[in-house]
């Protein structure tokens, strides 16, 4: 392949198919990682479908493939972008997805229905967060830098506002992000097995 020489520089349909089918058993494996990853609280979504939909996007050219990227980091582009507008459609919709909508009542007097809301979050739920969270600060094993980036991505920071926040340069946040990054995947495949 040769270099890109033009941002329009991009696969035809036949080269992303030949370059997809290219993959090897491995890289499917580490794709699917990476949308277990990616789809980590985006509701509606599994990670196939993230993986999938992806795939679809690349094929029918919704979504362009520059030449000399390899497929992996292609494909974790688009799911990311994929996944970021799901959780921002998430974040904006009026539905909460949390709460149960019961069965319409209709009050004789009244000339709307009324609905009650149900909250569906169980005792159950909090405490197997509760314990979650307490098996997350034990595998960070008092080690400050991952205990301050979690705390700065459970407010919602991510990247530069992130490394602001806590004052780091790029190599540092980088470092940390990788070392909770490489426990938390740890944790999940515990979790996972149980």
């Amino acid at each position: 392949m040769s270099a890109i020489t033009s941002p329009n520089e991009r696969l035809f349909k036949a080269e992303v198919e030949a370059s997809l089918q290219g993959l090897s058993p491995a890289d499917w494996k580490r794709a699917e990682s990476i949308a277990k990853l990616l789809c980590g609280g985006v509701i509606g979504w599994a990670s196939g479908d993230l993986l999938q939909e992806a795939l679809c996007r690349l094929l029918d050219g919704t979504r362009v493939w520059p030449v000399d990227l390899h497929p992996l980091v292609v494909l974790k582009g688009v799911m990311h972008s994929i996944a970021s507008n799901a959780r921002k459609h998430n974040d904006v919709s009026p539905i909460d997805q949390h709460v149960v909508v019961d069965a319409f009542e209709t009050d004789e007097d009244a000339r709307t229905p009324i609905a009650h809301g149900e909250v569906t979050v169980t005792p159950e739920d909090e405490l197997s967060g509760k314990q979650q969270l307490a098996e997350l600060y034990a595998a960070l094993g008092g080690d400050e830098e991952l205990e301050l980036l979690v705390m700065a991505w459970a407010e919602g920071e991510r990247g530069a506002e992130a490394r602001e926040t806590l004052g780091w340069d790029e190599k540092r946040y980088d470092a940390a992000r990788n070392r909770l990054l490489r426990r938390l995947n740890a944790l999940d495949t515990e979790w996972r097995s149980t």
